[in-house]
Formats: structure tokens, C-alpha cells, sequence
């Protein structure tokens, strides 16, 4: 029975230790190479034209259909053939209208701010009164 118990002891320490070599292998790799991590962050967070148009639509579709989902849901229930629909039809464009604009608010704050200095100043007066 100790031969046994052991055995099991000894396996789970070389696991062990292979699982904490693994941990001082990735944090060596994380602080000899920060840039690629910054680099990827970057990447990350500024999406291209397409990427954020592409998740405001999802958002968007995302949320009507989980809506009219549930309103369908409900009419079967409880028999109200297309009340619930209607409704949560009306919410889930809210809803999604709603999504649009909080993500388009965060894709604003993320953006760098414009330098003051480099700011042209315009002109709307297109006639030229001399």
C-alpha cells in the first residue's frame, strides 16, 4: 500500500515540476520579447474600417434575432400568435440600435486624440467676398 501511495507521489511531483518549468519558460518568454506583445495588443484593440462596421452589424443582427427569437418563443407558449414577436421585434431594434452606439461611443474613446497643433482650421464661407 506505501509502495503504491508512493509511486503516485513521485508522479505528481515530476508533473508538478513539469508544469512549473513550463510557467518559468512562458514568463521568460514574455519579458525577453514585450514588444510583440505590445504589437499584438495594438493590434487588438484597432480593429480596420471593415472589422468595425462588421461588428456593429453583428451586434446589430445579433440582437434582433434573439429578440423575434424569444417573441416566438412566447407566442408558442402561450398561444398569442404575433404579439410577442411584434414586441421583442421592437426591442431587439432598440436594443441593437442601442449596441450600435455604445460600441461605436468605446471605438471613439479609444481612438487617439487629434493633435491641437495639426488641426486646419475651415473655412465655410465658399464665396470669395473681397
Amino acid at each position: 500500500m506505501a509502495d503504491s501511495h508512493d509511486t503516485k507521489r513521485s508522479v505528481f511531483d515530476s508533473e508538478k515540476s513539469k508544469i512549473s518549468g513550463l510557467a518559468a519558460r512562458i514568463q521568460k518568454a514574455r519579458t525577453t520579447s514585450p514588444g510583440k506583445a505590445a504589437a499584438f495588443a495594438l493590434r487588438q484593440r484597432e480593429l480596420t474600417g471593415a472589422g468595425r462596421a462588421f461588428r456593429m452589424a453583428s451586434e446589430f443582427v445579433a440582437a434582433v434575432i434573439v429578440a423575434t427569437a424569444l417573441g416566438l418563443a412566447l407566442d408558442a407558449v402561450f398561444g398569442t400568435r404575433p404579439i410577442f414577436m411584434v414586441v421583442l421585434l421592437l426591442m431587439g431594434f432598440a436594443a441593437g440600435v442601442l449596441n450600435v452606439t455604445r460600441a461605436a461611443m468605446e471605438m471613439n474613446a479609444a481612438a487617439p486624440k487629434p493633435d491641437p497643433d495639426k488641426l486646419v482650421p475651415v473655412d465655410y464661407d465658399d464665396d470669395d467676398d473681397d
